[in-house]
């Protein structure tokens, strides 16, 4: 065996009991319907042009999340939060072409920011904010934010057995 290797399996052991305690987090992996509850800023009616892409598919590993978002086909990267109820997730592509109102739109970059909180295994609240960013055309540059909240499989938590 490696001396890399023996390394690894020691910094392992190591760390294993101090992570016992904060796993695993009671969310659900797996695919989400987002459905917003209340838009707070929609600069350019843009809720109605991406809202059929609202889907979250939702990995975790430790408080690592990772979540394919429906809207650009966007990976998501954050973690959970101390408390293991609530995270936190971010991500951004760059030059996309997109239709707004008709119009093409060449967006320098679209960025998304989520914060999440748990209210059982198939569900979460949450807000998002959703941003396009076009340096050289402003009526391309628009944001997004709703309050939603994430439902697997249509089971809400009331309807939880």
């Amino acid at each position: 065996m490696s001396t890399l290797r023996r390394l690894c399996l020691i910094a392992f052991a190591l760390a294993a009991p101090s992570l016992a305690g904060c796993l695993p987090y009671s969310q659900n992996e797996g695919e989400y319907e987002l459905t917003p509850t209340e838009v707070l800023r929609d600069d350019c009616n843009l809720l109605s042009e991406v809202q059929s892409d609202f889907r979250l598919g939702l990995q975790i590993s430790g408080r690592v999340v990772r979540a394919d978002f429906g809207v650009q086909n966007m990976q998501l990267l954050g973690y959970f939060l101390e408390d293991g109820d609530a995270f936190t997730a971010d991500g951004s592509v760059a030059n996309v072409s997109t239709t707004r109102n008709g119009e093409e739109c060449l967006l320098d970059q679209v960025r998304v920011h989520l914060d999440a909180t748990t209210q059982c295994v198939t569900q979460f609240n949450g807000q998002l904010r959703l941003a396009y960013d076009s340096n050289g055309v402003a009526r391309c540059n628009c944001e997004l934010w709703v309050r939603f909240e994430g439902v697997q499989g249509n089971t809400r938590c009331e309807e939880e057995p």
